[in-house]
């Protein structure tokens, strides 16, 4: 993610809750939803910042997690086949990409071929294998008695087709990026297996074969760098990432809709992010090595697993990212106690100042950025939102408050936050009293109200409050707001007006007016390209899915889910389907033109921060989304956009909600939902006009030109109805 490779994937980024539930408008009520349906991941280099070290705090994570929401797997149906997880741990390649110098027979090595011979004769012949999508893992070789004696065979490995090479890995370490083939001794009749195969050459790992695990790619380059010939009968790679799970594709959510596009862009960011879940001892170390890459770092202090950043790089655990990651997590794939390892290891890092990590370990900066703290505080209450985990959320308030007196300090008289602590994305102007900092802020003061409500701490909950509303108005009346433009600048001074800082704002309910939330909407969408939408706070020709994901969110909350929709395709459309990409996982950030905006190879490919759009479409398109309140509730309301017909499930604590709906096209609409009890406290359904249709729930009148039962309310362009017990239910909309 730098645009410097010397530096960790976060640093320097200066260059180098909304109510997922409402409909249209509703802007009030929507504002503490989009707090829920919030939590934005940011990713950066370090600018100019120290960083602090601080050891490890005793909190261990000791209390025992809830039953992690995973191990319930969603019912088998025709959403399936989008699932992009293989059905076993051991993947064969699925085609020859291409071949240099003398190579016989390399197709034998593709699909399930049993009798493979190929060839590869003389140094510099090569086969690129094609495993048809993102991988991660070790590569296990075996070897034909046609290979001669005192063979060497170079690995390397790229994750887009653009950096395919018989002599450099695509980028990965983070320093150099010297990574050039990692040599094997090929023997007659023998067995290269990456985990336990002693490397000859290209990595100063060569004492630790494990460290050689390459976390994320989709080619895989076999090149001969020896005089004679070696025989090639077979290749795999067994899957590293998700090691917790037994079946990668038990999903225990799901979703699907009647525009395949969306599905798989849903599927695509919940395999991106499975992808980004790996073993606490398999991390990025750091600082790197001068060749090659070592992956043997230990990079969570509790449980198996943690939640990084990326499959190929930087494979650990930074808290902006987990604001998208994290809500992609819960939706697909359910794996809260993953979220939970993560936190705690970065709680057990804070310094003693309450300053918390910008990255956790191996990196360990320390204290160097203010937004990446406010994103643990926003991931922390959404993971006791998502998980019910009150034990943890009691165990862990002491070192949250301490984290939260911290950051609150910094806010001024005039009730906005002034970043001291510049780290951050990819952005540039990151310091003071910016925008994105602000909005950010405003979400975390209103989780961290949920969150003090959650453990008793009514003092502190009021108190948070209190300073999110002054926040909010301090917004407004700074000058923030450029009517010409019909965007938010950076800061009242600045010509730079924002991506991430005008899609937050919409997002976490900082614009509670209907009109002016359209207008930021349609400006932002005025400014999209060819391949996505334009994010000028990292540089004039960005595109960068992270506040992209970010823009999704704030155009569904400004009610505008054609505009929302629209969006998803274009971008993650072009990143799903481009022919460089992995047709499988979301990258990290590319430029208009669609080449790599991180130092060209070092570009990571399988970003969970670019998930944005899996959460958006389960919480708004569908319609399942929390309160955010810190009562665990739901609620349901979609947004269907030009979409007529979409279906699937969210799991929580207390029992599983599913949903299906359709909707005519005509005004009339049609909703199906299993809820568990106490979880649901409102189902709303769109309908234009209060008078020309009758809601029906169970087949019986709750609507017709005024309520009938469930407390039935119609509101910005939806009828609203309570008082819903467990079991399936029906809601209809239906013209008089």
């Amino acid at each position: 993610m730098p645009d410097e490779p010397s530096m960790p994937e976060h640093a320097d980024r200066s260059d180098g809750g909304a109510d997922a539930r409402s409909g249209r408008g509703a802007l009030k009520r929507r504002a503490l939803l989009r707090a829920s349906a919030a939590a934005v991941a940011l990713t950066a280099t370090v600018r100019g910042t120290s960083a602090v070290a601080a050891s490890p705090a005793s909190a261990s994570g000791s209390s025992a997690p809830p039953e992690p929401l995973f191990s319930r797997a969603a019912p088998a149906g025709p959403w399936d086949r989008f699932k992009l997880s293989p059905t076993t741990r051991t993947v064969r390649p699925r085609s020859v990409h291409g071949t240099t110098g003398s190579v016989d027979s390399a197709k034998g090595l593709s699909g399930k071929h049993g009798s493979a011979r190929a060839r590869l004769d003389g140094k510099g012949a090569s086969v690129t294998l094609d495993f048809g999508l993102e991988v991660g893992g070790h590569v296990t070789i075996t070897l034909g008695q046609g290979t001669d004696a005192d063979q060497t065979l170079g690995l390397t490995y790229s994750e887009l087709s653009t950096y395919i090479s018989t002599t450099s890995s695509d980028g990965s370490n983070g320093g150099s990026n010297n990574e050039p083939p990692v040599s094997y001794t090929a023997l007659p009749g023998g067995r290269i297996d990456t985990a336990t195969s002693t490397a000859t050459a290209g990595t100063d790992a060569t004492g630790d074969p494990a460290a050689n695990l390459r976390g994320g790619f989709r080619y895989l380059t076999l090149v001969n760098q020896s005089g004679g010939a070696v025989e090639i009968t077979g290749v795999s790679v067994d899957i590293a990432f998700a090691p917790n799970v037994a079946d990668l594709r038990a999903y225990p959510n799901h979703f699907s809709c009647d525009d395949d596009l969306l599905t798989r862009i849903w599927y695509a960011g919940a395999y991106t992010v499975q992808t980004n879940i790996v073993a606490n001892t398999q991390g990025r170390v750091w600082g790197p090595p001068a060749l090659g890459w070592d992956n043997s770092a230990r990079i969570g202090d509790v449980g198996d697993t943690v939640l990084v950043d990326g499959a190929k790089r930087d494979r650990t655990v930074w808290p902006g990212d987990l604001g998208i990651s994290g809500l992609t997590d819960y939706v697909s794939l359910g794996d809260t106690l993953t979220m939970r390892n993560s936190l705690q290891t970065l709680f057990n890092h804070q310094a003693d100042s309450g300053a918390l990590p910008y990255a956790g370990p191996a990196v360990n900066f320390i204290g160097s950025s203010d937004a990446y703290h406010l994103w643990t505080l926003i991931g922390t209450a959404e993971y006791v939102e998502f998980s019910g985990d009150a034990a943890w959320a009691r165990a862990i308030y002491p070192k949250f408050k301490l984290a939260l007196d911290h950051i609150t300090a910094k806010i001024d008289d005039d009730g906005l936050l002034n970043v001291t602590a510049a780290n951050d994305w990819a952005r540039r102007d990151s310091d003071g009293k910016n925008l994105e900092a602000n909005a950010i802020m405003y979400r975390a003061l209103l989780a961290s109200a949920a969150l003090a409500r959650t453990v008793d701490d009514a003092q502190t909950g009021a108190a948070c409050a209190e300073k999110a509303d002054a926040l909010k108005s301090a917004v407004d009346d700074a000058g923030y707001w450029d009517g010409d433009t019909g965007l938010y600048r950076d800061r009242p001074s600045s010509t730079l007006y924002p991506q991430d800082a005008n899609a937050l704002a919409l997002w976490f309910g900082l614009v509670d007016d209907a009109g002016r939330a359209r207008t930021v909407s349609e400006a932002l969408a005025g400014r999209w390209t060819r391949t996505g939408a334009l994010t000028p706070e990292k540089t004039d020709s960005s595109v960068h899915p992270f506040p992209g994901g970010m823009e999704v969110h704030g155009h569904f909350a400004a009610g505008r889910a054609k505009t929302a929709l629209d969006l998803i395709r274009l971008e993650w459309g072009y990143m799903l389907d481009a022919p460089q990409g992995t047709a499988s996982t979301f990258w990290e950030g590319y430029r208009t033109d669609g080449g790599s905006d991180y130092s060209g190879s070092y570009m990571s490919a399988a970003h969970g921060w670019s998930t944005g759009p899996t959460s958006a479409l389960t919480f708004w398109l569908l319609g399942i989304a929390p309160v955010a309140d810190g009562t665990g509730t739901f609620r349901i309301a979609p947004q269907p956009g030009d979409v007529r017909r979409a279906e699937g499930q969210l799991t929580t604590p207390a029992g599983v909600i599913a949903v299906s709906w359709q909707s005519t096209g005509r005004g009339e609409f049609g909703l199906t939902a299993e809820i568990p009890a106490h979880r649901v406290e409102e189902i709303a359904v769109p309908m234009p006009d209060a008078s020309a249709y009758v809601v029906r729930v169970d087949g019986k009148t709750a609507w017709d030109r005024t309520a009938k039962s469930h407390d039935a309310r119609y509101e910005d362009g939806y009828v609203r109805l309570a008082g819903f017990p467990e079991g399936r239910h029906t809601v209809t909309v239906r013209r008089r």
